[in-house]
């Protein structure tokens, strides 16, 4: 004979509305999302045993893979209009300028482009270089 009969009621927690949730967090995230593919330029930046890294903070930073065409900020400009560019530019004279430089490009037109920075008033250029190992 039983005295205590236990009826112990099984409870199922339904989980569907929560994994539905889950799918649509996840699809909206996933279209929402925005990947940007970051095109680069093969410069042959010269070797220094000396060089520092300089912080990613920076507002104008100047790519010149061939003697023709200087890139500014990632924007291609031809070689006469560069110091136009830069005149019209909004550009912090506080902040670094970084002159990635193909070691081919002749002597002259770096003190070109060395020239056109100081007419603007900016003081502080750094090279980019490769560490040398």
């Amino acid at each position: 004979m039983k005295i205590f009969e236990s009826h112990k009621k099984r409870t199922n927690i339904n989980i569907t509305a929560l994994v539905d949730i889950l799918f649509l967090l996840i699809i909206f995230f996933a279209v929402s999302t925005q990947f940007t593919n970051q095109r680069s330029i093969g410069v042959d930046l010269p070797r220094s045993t000396t060089g520092t890294t300089v912080s990613i903070l920076r507002k104008l930073m100047i790519v010149m893979k061939d003697e023709d065409v200087v890139l500014i900020n990632g924007i291609p400009v031809d070689w006469p209009r560069v110091m136009e560019t830069i005149k019209e530019g909004d550009f912090d004279k506080t902040q670094k300028v970084i002159l990635n430089i193909d070691k081919k490009i002749a002597h002259g037109k770096v003190i070109q482009l060395l020239d056109i920075l100081k007419l603007q008033q900016f003081t502080k250029v750094v090279f980019g270089t490769y560490a040398s190992s």
